[in-house]
């Protein structure tokens, strides 16, 4: 018995776990070009990480910013997506070189991860990080105290957009947000000590057009009407001896000269769909991975032109967040000549029929689920629910259009103001469908397949009276290497 291994619940010989003497301790970075940034002035926001002695611990380090109404006028109240919304590109950078980048960062918070991944619960919550929609009125104060709420408050935190009058001119809200992308988003501490110190890891974020982060009680509002200030990294580091570090490199070069880490990263690109699209229609998507996890897409119009008033442009509307599904009858991939799944996922098709097409939202949310890993008895997918999914205002099914001349000539059916949130994310789970039970995702680039979103209309029925864009994202696996040489690579 003495050379077979116990198991842990009775090997009484494991008396303390494995540890090492380190040091806990926060520390903020700053950013490296400045302390103002707008749309219209410094745009980008480059943050250094590094250290000689410390491990990061990413899952307990977050960004805080604030961000501040400075338009002049208008009021405005945030879209959906948070801190995310003030951000349309998140990259990480290594010494001028890109390890991951997500374009269309705060469209895709927006309308697909928050609706779908903050539950109703976790809205109150989000209302003190993101300034979300939560017991917060029209207000022009995040410190106002709310009243008593029963349940129908409860139920309405979750499915209505903040007022366009929740911040004036000048009021602003204090921000926190995870650093976006893979090598952030997972278990293992980072190295830093590995890292070449004259090459820091860099976050690296674009700004967002003030129109599309909010909706605006005026159109016209200037492109830099935020200034985020007062922004950091606060990282929460491990201290560790140089012996610790040395052990580090050891096992490096054991390992042929790298140390891995494994995260998941986005892989962005849009199509146009024009108006009255009809039949059968693929869509390229020009990724090229080794293992994608997911596919997730939504459609959006930027026409104004049949909206109640016709504003100049959709700074009164929540563009960010709103999308619909183009009347489409079903939805499916396509990897090189596979189709994926075999029998292409069912739409609601023809918004014209609603007594229809409210019942067949549950294949599409359910495939949704999945692509999050949460397909299971409990809410998977968010605050999504009949009164928001694939709705717009006054609650029809929406095909994307923000406005209508059919049956009411010139009706508005993007969200506005203070209205019932509408969106309308689309997704799928590539392991959901795996043809071996080796495979991890969909391997698209051993062979430079061509991967394709194939959407499908019926008979008579087209994609809208406006021309959409197509936001697609895939989720793929990324490996990280910490090199011999202080350089960090990548594969996928």
């Amino acid at each position: 018995m003495s050379d077979r291994q116990l198991p842990s619940t009775i090997d009484y010989s494991r008396v303390l776990p494995l540890s090492i003497p380190a040091i806990a301790k926060r520390h903020k970075y700053f950013p490296q070009n400045g302390t103002n940034f707008t749309f219209q002035g410094t745009r980008q926001i480059r943050i250094e990480v590094s250290s000689q002695n410390a491990l990061l611990d990413a899952a307990h380090s977050y960004l805080e910013f604030e961000v501040v109404n400075q338009s002049g006028g208008p009021a405005c109240g945030p879209d959906l997506g948070g801190a995310m919304n003030f951000f349309a590109r998140a990259s990480l950078e290594q010494g001028g070189k890109v390890l991951s980048r997500c374009d269309e960062f705060h469209r895709l918070h927006a309308s697909i991860l928050a609706p779908c991944q903050i539950s109703s619960e976790g809205v109150s919550t989000e209302g003190i990080t993101g300034s979300r929609r939560s017991y917060n009125g029209p207000a022009a104060a995040s410190i106002v105290v709310a009243p008593n709420a029963g349940f129908a408050d409860t139920y309405i935190t979750g499915s209505t957009h903040n007022s366009d009058l929740y911040w004036g001119n000048n009021f602003g809200h204090r921000f926190s947000m995870p650093v976006p992308g893979g090598l952030f988003n997972q278990d293992k501490l980072i190295p830093l000590p590995l890292v070449n110190p004259n090459q820091p890891l860099t976050i690296v974020l674009d700004l967002a057009n003030a129109r599309d982060a909010a909706c605006w009680t005026a159109a016209g509002v200037i492109p830099g009407a935020f200034r985020i200030q007062a922004i950091s990294y606060v990282a929460q580091l491990i201290e560790v001896g140089h012996d610790v570090i040395e052990q580090f490199r050891g096992v490096q070069n054991q390992m042929g000269g790298q140390l891995v880490l494994s995260g998941q990263d986005w892989e962005y690109s849009s199509n146009p769909v024009p108006a009255g699209t009809t039949g059968q229609q693929n869509l390229r998507l020009p990724v090229r991975k080794r293992s994608i996890k997911s596919v997730f897409w939504i459609a959006q119009s930027n026409d104004v032109a049949n909206i109640v008033g016709a504003p100049a442009d959709l700074g009164p509307t929540f563009n960010l967040s709103f999308a619909g599904n183009m009347n489409i009858a079903s939805w499916g991939l396509k990897f090189g000549s596979v189709v994926f799944p075999s029998v292409p996922i069912e739409c609601w098709g023809d918004n014209a029929a609603p007594a229809v097409g409210n019942f067949r939202r549950g294949e599409c949310a359910m495939n949704l689920a999945s692509a999050f890993g949460t397909s299971s008895w409990q809410n998977p997918t968010g605050t999504l629910s009949t009164l928001t999914y694939g709705t717009g205002q006054g609650g029809v099914l929406a095909d994307g259009d923000n406005g209508t001349v059919a049956p009411v000539p010139l009706a508005t059916i993007i969200p506005e103001s203070a209205d019932v949130v509408g969106v309308c994310p689309f997704g799928i789970s590539t392991e959901a469908f795996s043809r071996e039970i080796t495979e991890s995702g969909v391997d698209v680039e051993t062979l430079s397949q061509d991967t394709h979103l194939q959407l499908n209309w019926p008979n008579g029925i087209n994609s809208g009276n406006e021309d959409k864009i197509c936001h697609m994202w895939c989720l793929f696996d990324q490996h990280y290497y910490f090199n011999r040489d202080g350089t960090v690579t990548y594969s996928n």
